[in-house]
């Protein structure tokens, strides 16, 4: 399978998991219903900034596996605004990796993957 977008050499890492069997995660969209836009790395976000993470998470996604981690996060100011997406994640959806303190984990979606057709955003 390829990624969605080009990834650094030796990224995912090999610590990361084929994602072989469904789960739920959560993110932080912008808006109802979320767009393709909403699920852009940090990198590609902002191709020419230096992240404090390394090459290989700012390349990948942002996600959450408990809904209380990303309900904390969306009270930052950075997020205020943003709603809750529950993204159901199933085989062919990529690697994933924990990444984080709590639920964190960095995800590299494959390129035939539907991720808005997987999504659903809860009611503010």
């Amino acid at each position: 399978m390829t990624y969605r977008d080009p990834l650094p050499d030796g990224c995912p890492p090999n610590e990361a998991e084929l994602i072989s069997e469904a789960k739920k995660v959560f993110r932080l969209v912008k808006q109802i219903p979320p767009s393709i836009g909403d699920f852009q790395s940090q990198r590609k976000e902002k191709p020419n900034k230096t992240f404090s993470v390394s090459e290989c998470q700012a390349c990948g996604l942002s996600v959450f596996a408990d809904r209380k981690d990303i309900s904390r996060a969306r009270k930052l100011t950075l997020f205020r605004g943003h709603h809750i997406c529950q993204v159901e994640l199933t085989e062919g959806a990529g690697c994933m990796q924990k990444t984080g303190g709590s639920s964190h984990h960095t995800w590299w979606p494959f390129r035939d993957y539907d991720i808005l057709a997987h999504c659903t955003v809860e009611a503010p």
